[in-house]
This record gives structure tokens, sequence and C-alpha cells, in this order.
């Protein structure tokens, strides 16, 4: 009954788009039409009324040649706003019709499948307009039947477009691990990748709205192909240079130096291997847990003993003077009394005396527990600071694509922020439009260390004259600190540019790919 009702509905509204339109009143401006074929645009009236709109668009058309052509296009626009506002119409109708049908394509559209995915959704879509077109002919059955051909579609198209948001960067960064021959230098980690990005899209298959669950597997893959990049990328590095083993090997020792400076170890033993250097490490963090503990643990318990000493000992010397009064008012012999009451100032004396050494110990003792206390706030302090740098480190890491740059932590302990693909035109130094995707980028990791140093170094190749590739360094290093300055509002002692030039390649000068690894921008984060 209901499916006759919308078949009627339909086939007058049909006969209504199929007649000579009738005129609104008042001839149409050309901005008019515009303004409300936009609106039909945006309430995808093309989707649900595709004939009706597009008689409306022809006409609009026609009117507008004609304007050019110094003629009268009025009727063609008047018709053309007619046919839009019969196509709302008719759009209002079809969406009623196929109602049950809408939640997919809504969802699908929600997920941003249309763009992310354009061609899964495109097949949905198209699917799905003929279903609308069918009803918009009157045929309403038809179209039902269509309608139902979408469905599956663009649950599909959904799907896939949460699996390209939640697994697209993982996707990437394996590709790029692919890309620095991770396969063959660093193919148990590159494994680690693959396994958590699939983990990630077993969970989403299942069900793909537990993005919480599949962003842990998500995170780790991601992880686990950059390392894989890094890994690669240094083997590849050692193999090129005998001497990179031994820089590489010096590079970790000196960052568990720091830890064992920081426990005041004057140096680890890396004589016998890295494993004997671990080792004393761990005991050494260990013994200070436990011996912090333990100290802390005494010092309470010998407070609370001497505290427990003195009442007694005040207990014991109200005692002793109430006995003192007993005895000198009772009946006796003067000497007697004289000689008690000497023996009970003597002992009164030598536990005051008891009392200062025992309030004196008991000072020294909260001043070390004090001091200790300070100690390991000031260590907790370091701790979390290092901890903040490394959560902040990470999370930069995040932001940039291994494509564009890469963020790493030099032997003087400062952040550096090497961009490979801030290339400029040669010869120039101006920061263009093509530069700000990626600046925005370095904007968003400077944001994460408000209070550090900054220094932007420009390099290049060893081609052309080197006072000229020097002075050329300057002026892009500048350009690119004057840029950040200004968007950051980042003050003047806070910010540096310097030059090298082709002083400091870190890549072989004698191929192209070298050569444009060379001509970079480094950004150092002090520390």
């Amino acid at each position: 009954m209901k499916t006759n009702f919308l078949f009627g509905a339909v086939v007058v509204l049909f006969l209504c788009l199929t007649a000579s339109p009738a005129f609104s009143q008042g001839a149409p401006s050309a901005d008019e039409v515009q303004k409300l074929m936009d609106s039909a645009r945006t309430a995808q009236v093309p989707i649900f009324a595709p004939k009706a709109f597009d008689k409306a668009k022809g006409e609009y058309d026609q009117g507008q040649i004609e304007i050019k052509l110094k003629r009268d296009g009025t009727k063609y626009l008047a018709k053309a706003r007619e046919y839009t506002e019969n196509a709302f119409r008719a759009t209002d109708v079809c969406k009623l019709s196929l109602k049950e049908y809408l939640p997919p394509r809504e969802k699908a559209r929600a997920a941003r499948a249309h763009l992310l995915v354009p061609e899964v959704y495109g097949k949905a879509e198209e699917q799905f307009l003929s279903a609308t077109g069918k009803v918009e002919s009157g045929d309403v059955k038809g179209g039902l039947r269509e309608a139902a051909k979408s469905s599956p579609l663009f649950d599909t198209a959904e799907l896939e477009a949460i699996r390209f948001d939640m697994l697209g960067k993982a996707d990437t960064l394996i590709a790029a691990a692919v890309v620095d021959e991770a396969p063959k230098y660093a193919l148990t980690t590159l494994d680690k990748a693959r396994t958590a990005r699939a983990k990630a899209n077993s969970i989403l298959t299942a069900d793909r709205y537990n993005r919480k669950e599949a962003a842990v597997e998500v995170a780790r893959a991601e992880y686990e192909a950059r390392h894989a990049s890094n890994i690669a990328q240094s083997v590849r590095s050692l193999n090129r240079n005998d001497q990179a083993w031994e820089k590489l090997m010096l590079l970790y020792e000196i960052q568990m130096n720091r830890v064992g400076e920081v426990l005041k170890l004057p140096y680890l033993p890396f004589d016998n291997g890295p494993l004997a250097a671990a080792d004393t490490l761990i005991a050494a963090v260990k013994k200070e847990s436990a011996g912090s503990a333990a100290t802390v643990a005494g010092s309470n318990d010998s407070i609370a003993h001497l505290l427990r000493v003195i009442d007694e000992f005040q207990g014991e010397q109200d005692k002793l003077a109430e006995q003192l009064g007993i005895m000198t008012d009772a009946q006796g012999g003067a000497a007697n009394r004289q000689a008690q009451a000497e023996q009970i100032r003597t002992t009164v004396a030598a536990m005051a005396t008891e009392k200062g050494k025992l309030s004196a110990q008991m000072a020294e003792e909260q001043s070390k527990l004090s001091q200790l206390s300070e100690e390991h706030k000031e260590v907790a302090a370091q701790l979390q600071v290092r901890q903040d740098r490394e959560a902040k480190l990470s999370q930069a890491k995040t932001i940039i694509d291994p494509t564009q740059g890469e963020i790493f932590v030099n032997p003087s302990n400062d952040i550096v922020l090497r961009l490979f693909t801030l290339s400029f035109a040669a010869g120039k130094s101006e920061i263009t439009d093509q530069h700000l995707a990626l600046l925005d980028k370095v904007k968003q990791i400077i944001a994460l260390f408000p209070e550090s140093k900054l220094v932007v170094e420009g390099h290049t190749d060893d081609r052309g004259d080197a006072t000229a590739n020097t002075q050329l360094s300057e002026k892009r290093a500048f350009a690119v600190m004057q840029y950040l300055r200004q968007a950051m509002s980042i003050p003047s002692d806070r910010i540096r540019a310097i030059g090298y030039g082709s002083e400091k390649p870190i890549a072989p000068q004698s191929t192209s790919e070298g050569r444009a690894k060379n001509r970079r921008i480094d950004i150092l984060i002090m520390q």
C-alpha cells in the first residue's frame, strides 16, 4: 500500500517535471539562479534528482551563452530556476522512497570514503544513481531493487575508508622501509611491523568501529616500520664505510655512559662487551633503589624510636619531680632528705644531658632524611624531564613523513630535524608555497619543545664554487629561520641560522642520490 502511494506520488511529480515548466514570478538574474543551483549541489540534488537537475543546468548554460552573445537569456534562466525548484521537490520524494537504503551511503560518506577510496566509493555511487534515476522516472520498485544492490557496495566502501584512514600511514612507512631495503637488512623488524599491521586489519574486519584496540597495533606497526628503516639505513651506511661501524658502536656507548654518570659510575665495562655494560647498569639501578628505600625506612624508624625515648624521659622526669616533693614534705631526718634530693637532682641532670644528645641525634637524622628526600626529588625530576623529552621525540616522529625527512638525537644529545625535501630552486633561497606544507609540520614539531634553543643549518652539495655554496646555504638557513620566527613569534635570542655549504656531507658526493641528500636543511633542537 505504502509503495503504491509513493509510486503514485512520483508519477505525479514526473508528469510535472516533463511538462513545460511554469514560470516563477519575476525574471531571475544569473547570480540568483547560480546560488540556487549551488544550494542544490550542497543538498545532493544532482544525486537524488539527476534528470531534473540536468535540465536545470542545460537551461542555465544556454542562458549564459545568450547573455555572452548580448541577447536576452531571461527565459532560459527562468526555466533553470523552475527545474531546480522541481529538482528539490523530487529529491524529497526520492529520499522518502529510498529511506531504508540511505544509512549505508551516509556511513560511507561519514568515513570519507568518497575522498579516501574514491574508486571503491564510485562503484557504489554509480549503482545508487541507477536507483535514484529509476525513482525519478516513476519506477519506484525498480529503484528499490537497484538501491538494494548499492548497500553492500557502500558497506565495503566504508570499511575500506576506515582501513585506509587507520592503516594508511603504517602502509606508507612499511613501503618506505622496503625502499630502504629493510627486507635485506632488517627483515625481523619489518616482519614485526607487518604482523602488527595484519592484527590491526583483523580487528577492523571483525569490528570496524573498534578503533581504540586497532590503534594500539597500528602504533606498533608504525614504530616497527620506522625502526626497520632506521636499521636498514644504518646497515647500508656501514656497508659503504668501514669506519662507520666504530662510530655506531661509540654512539650507543655514549648514550649508555650518560646513564652511568647519573648513577655515579665512572665508566662501564665495554671492554667485556655490551651485555656486561648493561648488567652493570641494571645492578646499579637496583642497588640505588633498594638502598634508598632502606635508608628512608631506617631513618623513619630511628626518629620514631627517639621520639618514644624522649616521651618516656619526660614521663620519668615528672615522676621524679613528684617523688622529690613527697620526700621533702615527709617526716625524717634533714640529712637523709638532703641526700635523696641531691641524688634526684643528679639523675635529672643526667637525663637532661641524654635528652640533649637524643635531640641532636634526631635533628641530624631529620637533616639526612630531608637531604635524601631532596636528592630523590632531583633524580625524579631529571627522570621525568628525560621521559617527557622521549615522549615528545616519539610524537615528533609521527608528524613528519619519512620521505620528507628524519628526526634523531645526535651525540651531543640535541634533537636533529633533517629535511631532505625542503628543496629550493637552483641558486634561490626564497620560501615559496610549495614549502608551506612541510614547514607546517616543522612548526608542530618545534612547538613540542617550547623552551629549547634552535639552530637552522643550511647545507649544499659540492658542485660549484665553495664560497658561493656557503653563502647560498646561509641565505637558505636564514630564510627558514625568518619564516619560523614570524610564524611562531620566536624571539631572536632563541634561534639562529648558519650555513655550512658542502662542509658536512651525509652521503657520497659522487652520486646524484648522495648529492640530493646533502642538499638539506637541518634544524637542531638543543637540550
